[in-house]
C-alpha cells in the first residue's frame, strides 16, 4: 500500500491541492462507511477492533504526508510532485538565466505546470508551441484534444500555433489487422517490414511502437533479413528477464515454507526451480532428471534438503544456496547475494553480454535494498522483502545502445511523443493496453478526486488518446495491430480508439484478419509397422493379455500400440490430493481383506461393518503415502471412501435380509481371484489373465462382480448386440465382465 500512498502524495502536490483538506475528507468518507442507522451519528466507541484499525489507518495519512515531506526537505530531496509544488510557489521570486523558454509539444499539464508557464508568460519569457490536428482539436467531444482545449481557453492571448490539418489528407495505406495471439503480431510486423523500401528502413522513417512491452523480444526475434539497423529506445524491463523469474520462484518457495512453519519445500516450488532454464546451467541434465523422477515416483509433496542433496549428488554443492531455509531477513539477503555472485562467476569472460548487464542492474537494486535495511535496522518478513524487490525491479530497465538517426525505431507509446514517422506499425491496440483503462492505484475515491480536480482514469485515457492520434497524424502508411485472443479477464477486445477511427475517420481504412500460414490436412491412413522388434513386443504382450489392454485396443489401437508395444507412457505425477483411483484402491483392498469367503448372512455382514470402515481408512492413508488426511480435500475424499463402503455394506445387508427370509443363501467363492486361460489365435498362443474382484453364488446362480466406485449406468453393461463389444468403447465395462466370466468358467468347468 505504500507505493499507492506515495502515488497519491505525488498527484496531490502536482495538482497544487491542500493535502490536509484531501485527507480530512478521505477520513470522513471512511468514517461514513462505518455509519449505521442505529447510531444516527459516527462514534468510534461503537466500532469493532478491525473497524477502528481501518479508520485509524486513514487518520494517519496526513501525518505521514507531513513527516515524509519534512524528512525529504531536511535531506534536500524531493519526489516529483513535491518539486513541482515548490517550483510553482517559488518561481515568482526566481530570476532565470535564459531569455526565452520554449515549451514544445506539451499536452496534459498539471496545475503546477500551468502556474509555472503562467509566470514565465507574464514575464514574456515563455514561448509555447503545440503539436495537434484540427481533427481532434476542434471536436469538443474528442478526448485527444481535451487538454489542448483547456489550455486554449486559459491562454486566449497566445496564438495557438502548431495545429495542422493532416487527417484531412488520406493516408497512402491505413490498415487495421486482427491477429490471433500475441506472437502472430510479431509475424505480421516481419511481413510488413519485408515490404518496405530499403530507404525507409535505413533513414529512420519507420517506427514499430509497442503498447505491450512484453512483445519486444518476439518482435526482435522475427525481424526480417532486409532489416540491417535497429534502434530500441524503450529498454528491456528487468522483470521480463530469466534471472528475475528465477529469483522470483526461489522467493515463492521460501514464502510458502515460512507459512507452513516446517523445514520442507513444496514440490511444485522445487519443480519450478529445477525446470527453470537458468538451473540447467548449474546442474547436469541427468541429476535434474533423476530428481524429477524421484519426486514423481515417491509422490513427494513436501521435500527435505537431504532428499534434494541425494539426487543432485555433486551438483548440490553449487546450488546449496538455493535450497537453504531462510530463517530471517539477514539470511534472505545473504542467499540472494550468493546467488548473484554464483551467476556472475558463471558469466566470467562475458563482460559485455546482455546477461552481465542484467546482473549489474539486479545487483544495483539489491545493494539499494540491502543498505536501506541495514542502515535502518528494518525487521521485515520474507514476503515483504519479496514485495519490495518486485516493486523496485519492475521499474528497472536495461538500456539498449543504437543509432537514433538510422534504421527502424522500436519504442513504447510514451517514447513516441513529439516524433513523426512516415511508416507506423502500432502493436497491441487493445483495451487495457491502449488505453490502459481504470486502474485502482489510489486510496482516494473517484468522487473525491473529481471534487478536488485531481486526475482520474478519464484524464489518463485522454492522455493516451492524444499520443495515439498525434503519432498517426503525419504518418503516410499506418498499420494498427490488435490481438483477438480472449481470456477470462476480457483481453482480446480491440481498443475503443480503433472503433472510434472506423466510425469517424473520413478516409479509407482496410481491415484484415491475419490467418498465419495455411496448413493442409490429409486424412490419416492406417499405418502398419512390420519388423522383428514389433513382433517380439507382440509376443511378450501375448503372454499375459489383460481385459484392460483389450479395451484400450478397442478404444484406440494407436494408443494401445504406444502403451503396450512401444512402451511410451505418461510419466507419473505427484498427487497431493486424493484422486478417484486412490479412493477406488482403498475400498477394493478393504473389501478384499475384511469380507469373508463362504456363506454369509445379514448378521455376519453387519458385524464386519465397523471393521470395514476402519480398514478403508487404513488403506486410504497408505494410498496417500504420508500426506495429511485430517483436513481439506484429502479429508473429504476419505469421508467419501468410507461413505461409499458403508453404502455398499448396507445395500448388501438389505439384500441378504430378503434373501435369508426366503431361505436363500449367498456363498462367496472368490475374492481378488487371479485366473488365466490360454487360447490359440492364428496358431499362436495367447494367455488371457485377469483379477476378479469377487465371484459368488446366490441361490445357485453364479455372479461375476467387478467393483466400481465411479458412475455405472445400466446401458454400460447391457449388450443388445454382441458386435458392439468390439466397436463401442462405451461397452468397456460389459466387455471386461464377459472376459472375467470367460476365464473363470474355463478354470471352473463345473459351472459351465
Amino acid at each position: 500500500w505504500s507505493s499507492m500512498l506515495l502515488h497519491d502524495f505525488n498527484e496531490i502536490d502536482r495538482s497544487l491541492i491542500d493535502a490536509k483538506s484531501v485527507f480530512t475528507n478521505l477520513k470522513e468518507v471512511k468514517e461514513l462507511e462505518n455509519w449505521t442507522l442505529e447510531d444516527w451519528s459516527f462514534s468510534s466507541e461503537n466500532l469493532t477492533d478491525s473497524q477502528e484499525q481501518y479508520v485509524s489507518f486513514y487518520n494517519q495519512f496526513y501525518n505521514w504526508y507531513v513527516s515524509f515531506n519534512n524528512i525529504l526537505s531536511d535531506k534536500k530531496l524531493a519526489y516529483q510532485g513535491m518539486a513541482y509544488k515548490k517550483a510553482a510557489s517559488e518561481i515568482e521570486n526566481k530570476s532565470l538565466e535564459w531569455e526565452k523558454v520554449w515549451f514544445v509539444g506539451l499536452n496534459a499539464l498539471t496545475l503546477s505546470e500551468q502556474k509555472i508557464i503562467d509566470n514565465l508568460k507574464n514575464r514574456d519569457i515563455a514561448r509555447v508551441f503545440w503539436d495537434a490536428d484540427q481533427y481532434y482539436y476542434n471536436n469538443s467531444n474528442h478526448e485527444a484534444g481535451e487538454f489542448l482545449r483547456v489550455q486554449r481557453n486559459r491562454w486566449r492571448e497566445i496564438d495557438f500555433e502548431g495545429v495542422g490539418n493532416y487527417f484531412e489528407k488520406e493516408k497512402q495505406q491505413f490498415n487495421i489487422i486482427a491477429c490471433p495471439k500475441n506472437i502472430s503480431q510479431s509475424k505480421v510486423v516481419s511481413e510488413l517490414l519485408s515490404s518496405f523500401s530499403e530507404k525507409d528502413l535505413q533513414e529512420s522513417k519507420t517506427a514499430v511502437v509497442l503498447a505491450d512491452e512484453g512483445l519486444l523480444y518476439p518482435v526482435l526475434n522475427h525481424l526480417p533479413s532486409n532489416v540491417k539497423d535497429i534502434n530500441v529506445t524503450m529498454g528491456s524491463p528487468l522483470k521480463n528477464t530469466p534471472f528475475y523469474s528465477f529469483i522470483d520462484v526461489i522467493f515463492q518457495m521460501q514464502i510458502r515454507t515460512e507459512n507452513h512453519k516446517r523445514d520442507l519445500f513444496y514440490y511444485k516450488d522445487v519443480l519450478n526451480i529445477i525446470n527453470h532454464p537458468l538451473f540447467s546451467s548449474l546442474a547436469s541434465f541427468k541429476n535434474i532428471h533423476n530428481l524429477q523422477n524421484k519426486i514423481s515416483k515417491k509422490n513427494k509433496v513436501y521435500i527435505s534438503v537431504d532428499f534434494i542433496k541425494n539426487e543432485l549428488k555433486s551438483d548440490f554443492e553449487k546450488v546449496n544456496q538455493i535450497f537453504v531455509f531462510w530463517k530471517n531477513i539477514n539470511e534472505s539477503l545473504s542467499c540472494v547475494r550468493q546467488l548473484i555472485i554464483l551467476f556472475r562467476e558463471n558469466l566470467s569472460g562475458k563482460k559485455n553480454s546482455i546477461e552481465s548487464e542484467i546482473l549489474f542492474a539486479f545487483s544495483k537494486s539489491f545493494n539499494l535494498i540491502n543498505s536501506l535495511i541495514s542502515e535502518n535496522n528494518f525487521l521485515v518478513e520474507i514476503k515483504t522483502l519479496h514485495s519490495i524487490f518486485s516493486q523496485l525491479l519492475s521499474k528497472e530497465v536495461i538500456p539498449f545502445q543504437g543509432e537514433p538517426l538510422k534504421g527502424i525505431q522500436i519504442m513504447g507509446i510514451l517514447e513516441s511523443r513529439t516524433l513523426d514517422f512516415k511508416n507506423v506499425i502500432l502493436l497491441s491496440v487493445n483495451e487495457g493496453l491502449l488505453p490502459q483503462g481504470k486502474t485502482l492505484n489510489s486510496f482516494i475515491p473517484y468522487d473525491l478526486k473529481v471534487h478536488f480536480k485531481m486526475p482520474t482514469y478519464r484524464e489518463s485515457d485522454a492522455v493516451f488518446s492524444y499520443h495515439f492520434y498525434r503519432l498517426l497524424q503525419r504518418a503516410k502508411n499506418v498499420n494498427i495491430l490488435h490481438n483477438t485472443e480472449s481470456d477470462d479477464f476480457g483481453s482480446g477486445e480491440k481498443s475503443r480508439f480503433i472503433t472510434q477511427l472506423l466510425s469517424e475517420y473520413k478516409g479509407r481504412i482496410n481491415e484484415f484478419v491475419f490467418g498465419g500460414e495455411e496448413l493442409e490436412f490429409t486424412d490419416d491412413k492406417e499405418i502398419i509397422i512390420k519388423n522383428s522388434s514389433l513382433q517380439k513386443e507382440i509376443e511378450n504382450w501375448s503372454k499375459y493379455v489383460s481385459p484392460s489392454s483389450l479395451n484400450k485396443y478397442i478404444n484406440c489401437s494407436l494408443s494401445f500400440y504406444y502403451h503396450y508395444l512401444a512402451k511410451i507412457r505418461k510419466e507419473d505425477e505427484v498427487s497431493e490430493f486424493a484422486e478417484a483411483n486412490n479412493i477406488g484402491t482403498a475400498i477394493h483392498e478393504a473389501l478384499n481383506k475384511i469380507y469373508p469367503k463362504g456363506v454369509i448372512t445379514s448378521q455376519s455382514v453387519n458385524q464386519i461393518k465397523e471393521d470395514l470402515l476402519r480398514k478403508v481408512e487404513e488403506e486410504f492413508i497408505q494410498e496417500m503415502k504420508g500426506e495429511d488426511v485430517s483436513k481439506g480435500k484429502n479429508y473429504l475424499s476419505l469421508e467419501i471412501s468410507k461413505k461409499l463402503a458403508q453404502n455398499f455394506v448396507e445395500f448388501e445387508e438389505r439384500l441378504l435380509k430378503k434373501l435369508n427370509s426366503r431361505g436363500g443363501t449367498l456363498n462367496i467363492l472368490e475374492l481378488e481371484g487371479e485366473f488365466e486361460h490360454q487360447l490359440q489365435v492364428n496358431q499362436k498362443p495367447f494367455t488371457i489373465k485377469g483379477k476378479v474382484d469377487r465371484v459368488d453364488e446366490m441361490n445357485n446362480q453364479l455372479r461375476i462382480i467387478d467393483y466400481k466406485t465411479g458412475k455405472v449406468s445400466k446401458s454400460d453393461v447391457s449388450i443388445p448386440d454382441f458386435n458392439e463389444l468390439l466397436e463401442n468403447p462405451n461397452k468397456a465395462k460389459a466387455f471386461q465382465l464377459l472376459v472375467y466370466a470367460y476365464i473363470y468358467l474355463k478354470n471352473n468347468p463345473q459351472y459351465s
